[in-house]
C-alpha cells in the first residue's frame, strides 16, 4: 500500500511540500487515543483538536499538543479530515453532521446501528462529494495483503477470531464486534452473491451473543466457515484465516501475527511452510489512517468504501436476527 509521504524530501529548486491536512478525532477513548497519536506523527496530516466532552481528554489534548474540544460544533476551519470512534450508536447522528459541514470521515465500525441508517450515510457522502472511509482496518492488515487474489479462487475459508479482551463499553455482541471484520473481508475477496447461511451462536451472560459460528454459501461454490468467541471459548488471541484453493494448495492468513504462509499437499506435515509473505514495519493503524488522508487529499476513492461497510452490517444483522431467533 502506498503510503502517505507526500510531504517526503524530494530534490529539486522547484519542489514544495504540500500542506499537511488538518485532522481531528472525536471520541478520545481507547480507540480514538489511538487515531490521535497516530495522527500526530502521520507524515501528510497535522492533528489540530481531539473532541469528547468527557474531561479526561483533555488529558490526552494535553499530552499531544493539541486542542480539547466539547462539540463537533467547536471544530475550526483548518481541519478537514475527521475520525470519529464513539459508540456506535452515535455513528449516524455525528457523521452526518460531519459530512453536511464538509468534513471528509474515517468512521470506526459498524458503520451505524442499522442497514437504514447506513444507506443514508452512503447517500450523504456522495451527495455532499465527502471522503467516507469505514474502519475495517484488518483490510490493512499485512496478512491480508494477497486476500483479494486468494479468495476469489477459494473453495472452502475458515476464520477463527478470538480475543481475551471483553467487550467494549457500549456492549456490541461477539457478530457486530468480532465476527464483522471477517464478514467484510469474507465480502470483499470473494466477491461472489451469497446463496445461503446458517448460523448458531449463544450468549454466556457477556452480551446477547458471545459466540457464534455462521457457515456462508456463494454462488460461486465457495463456503465459508466462521467462529468468533469473546475470550474465555479459546485460549490466547487466535486471529487465523485458512484459505483453500483447487487442487489442495492451502494459505494461512495469520492476522495476529501480521503475515501469510504456503503449503501443498505434498509437503510433509512436519517442516515449515514453504512460502511466507514478510510483514511490513508500519501497523496497520497507520496504513489504514495514511490510507484516509490520501483519499482526502487526492479525492479518490477510500479503500473501505461506505458501501463496504453497509454490506457487511447488513450481512451482519441477518446473521445476529438468525441466532437471536435460535437463542433461548
Amino acid at each position: 500500500m502506498k503510503l502517505a509521504t507526500e510531504n517526503a524530501a524530494i530534490v529539486g529548486p522547484s519542489y514544495s511540500p504540500l500542506p499537511r491536512m488538518g485532522t481531528a478525532v472525536v471520541g478520545v477513548g481507547y480507540f480514538g487515543s489511538l487515531h490521535a497519536q497516530c495522527y500526530s506523527r502521520l507524515p501528510g496530516c497535522k492533528l489540530i483538536a481531539v473532541v469528547d466532552p468527557d474531561p479526561a481528554a483533555q488529558s490526552v489534548a494535553q499530552r499531544l499538543g493539541v486542542s480539547w474540544l466539547r462539540d463537533i460544533d467547536e471544530l475550526p476551519h483548518s481541519v478537514q479530515t475527521v475520525s470519529v470512534a464513539t459508540p456506535v450508536g452515535t455513528h449516524y447522528a455525528l457523521t452526518k453532521s460531519l459530512l453536511k459541514r464538509g468534513f471528509d470521515v474515517l468512521l470506526e465500525k459498524p458503520i451505524a446501528e442499522t442497514p437504514e441508517q447506513a444507506k443514508e450515510l452512503c447517500m450523504l457522502a456522495a451527495t455532499n462529494r465527502r471522503i467516507l472511509q469505514i474502519g475495517h482496518i484488518e483490510r490493512f492488515n499485512p496478512a491480508f495483503s494477497l486476500g483479494p487474489s486468494l479468495l476469489s479462487r477459494a473453495q472452502a475459508i475458515d476464520m477463527a477470531r478470538t480475543t481475551q479482551r471483553p467487550p467494549r463499553g457500549d456492549q456490541l455482541n461477539v457478530v457486530m464486534d468480532l465476527m464483522i471484520h471477517d464478514l467484510d473481508l469474507i465480502l470483499y475477496g470473494v466477491a461472489s452473491v451469497i446463496t445461503g447461511f446458517h448460523a448458531e451462536g449463544h450468549s454466556r451472560g457477556i452480551t446477547a451473543i458471545d459466540d457464534a459460528c455462521v457457515e456462508l454459501r456463494f454462488g460461486n461454490g465457495c463456503v465459508v466457515r466462521l467462529n468468533s468467541h469473546w475470550g474465555g471459548a479459546a485460549s490466547g488471541n487466535d486471529r487465523c484465516m485458512l484459505v483453500r484453493l483447487e487442487g489442495g494448495e492451502t494459505w494461512a492468513l495469520d492476522f495476529l501475527r501480521r503475515t501469510a504462509y504456503r503449503t501443498t499437499p505434498t509437503q510433509p506435515h512436519d517442516q515449515d511452510l514453504p512460502t511466507q509473505i514478510s510483514s511490513p514495519p508500519h501497523d496497520s493503524l497507520s496504513l489504514q489512517l495514511a490510507s484516509f488522508i490520501h483519499a482526502s487529499r487526492h479525492r479518490t476513492a477510500p479503500q473501505v468504501t461506505p458501501e463496504h461497510g453497509h454490506a457487511a452490517l447488513d450481512l451482519a444483522q441477518k446473521i445476529q436476527a438468525q441466532i437471536l431467533g435460535g437463542v433461548s
